[in-house]
């Protein structure tokens, strides 16, 4: 009995070491290089799953070949064109009138087969009519089954251009990381991360198939953001007109400064600390809005989720939800005009001492603390509740 057990234990120890050691052996040496983001002085805006990426060891066991290095004469203003189909782009701020574009193979180890995935790539670097670019070009047919998961190593494309520059990027598998860039930017990714230290000028474009984007400073007359299967996290935004789509994703931002934003989301939630609006509409179909600061209009609705917003001095706005609660707070002296229909409906002291009118379970139509702009909410099931600050 005794020794059948410990048969037993030896067999899974096993194959919890086989199992272990399998994950190891097969992990794609891409998502590491994925993982990489900047740091160090340079590069102030470094994401929390850089570390491990970026360790000693993982550096001091990366091989590096170099396949293409060029340097072009450019002006600030000029444009980059990138085109890339399977590899990491990484785009930095150059000293002066400078542009640089490498193409290197990294990872655990530089294969010939590696050497030859980079081959069936086809890159082509160059000059023209005020651009430069890379483009990627395959050339015949590469079995991802036969070859693409032993190669240990990736492509990476590093460019380097005046920090004011306009760029079209196009990467249909793969990350991008951004130093700073300023000018009219559009932004395609397929299958991939965006991280970015600083992204500005007079429109910012991009469209997200599946990856999360993560920036620091965003500033853009226009902004339009269009992310299918991912999440936008930013640390600040400074827009006229933000636009933002996303299908499954949840929204994220420290500070938001636009004359007028629009937010559309299938599957996600909204939640904002700070934003300072002419007029903010969100419309969400399974999603929760959360706004810790909110300093313009608002017109906030979800279909299946709940809202909360706390308004940085007094103002209207509009607010629905068809399964969820409304809580919004003011501060205790804001005048308002009321107008909420709910399953239950709940004002703090302060409102409820100074409001005057008709008073329902399920209705509030009148005026607090002598009345100003109007503040209209509706949940079909859920309560309504407004709370001083």
């Amino acid at each position: 009995m005794r020794s059948n057990f410990r048969i037993a234990i030896l067999g899974a120890a096993a194959l919890l070491t086989f199992g272990v050691a399998g994950a190891i052996s097969f992990h794609h040496p891409e998502s590491a290089a994925r993982e990489k983001a900047y740091a160090g002085p340079d590069h102030p805006f470094q994401l929390a799953f850089a570390a491990e990426a970026d360790s000693p060891d993982a550096l001091r066991n990366r091989a590096e070949e170099i396949m293409i290095d060029e340097t072009f004469s450019v002006q600030p203003g000029e444009a980059l064109l990138a085109n890339v189909v399977h590899g990491d782009v990484h785009i930095e701020k150059s000293a002066g009138n400078k542009a640089r574009i490498r193409v290197a193979l990294e990872g655990r180890e530089i294969t010939d087969r590696l050497r030859d995935f980079f081959e069936y790539l086809n890159f082509e670097v160059g000059q023209t009519d005020g651009q430069i670019f890379v483009r990627a070009n395959p050339d015949g047919n590469w079995s991802w089954k036969r070859s693409g998961w032993r190669m240990k190593g990736g492509v990476h494309v590093y460019i380097s251009v005046p920090e004011v520059f306009d760029a079209e990027i196009d990467v249909a598998h793969g990350d991008l990381d951004i130093q700073s860039l300023k000018g009219a930017l559009n932004i395609d990714l397929a299958h991939g991360d965006i991280a970015a230290g600083s992204l500005g000028g007079s429109l910012l474009s991009m469209h997200i198939a599946h990856g999360d984007v993560q920036t620091g400073q965003v500033g853009s007359e226009s902004i339009r953001l269009d992310l299918q299967h991912g999440d936008l996290a930013a640390n600040s935004v400074d827009a006229q007109v933000m636009d933002v789509r996303t299908a499954h994703g949840d929204i994220d931002a420290d500070r938001v400064v636009a004359e007028t934003v629009r937010i559309r989301t299938a599957h996600g939630d909204i939640d904002l600390d700070h934003i300072s609006v002419g007029e903010i509409d969100a419309d969400l179909s399974h999603g929760d809005i959360h706004v810790h600061g909110m300093d313009g209009y608002p017109k906030m609705a979800t279909r299946h989720g709940d809202i909360r917003l706390h308004f940085l001095e007094a103002a209207g706005g509009e607010f629905r939800t068809s399964h969820g609660d409304i809580e919004l707070f003011a501060p205790a002296e804001a005048a308002l005009n009321v107008d909420f229909h709910a399953s239950d409906i709940a004002m703090g002291g302060a409102f409820q001492a100074g409001f005057e009118g008709m008073r329902k379970d399920k209705e509030a139509l009148g005026r607090v603390n002598g009345g100003g702009p109007e503040l209209r909410a509706r949940a079909s099931h859920g309560g309504i509740g407004l709370r001083a600050r």
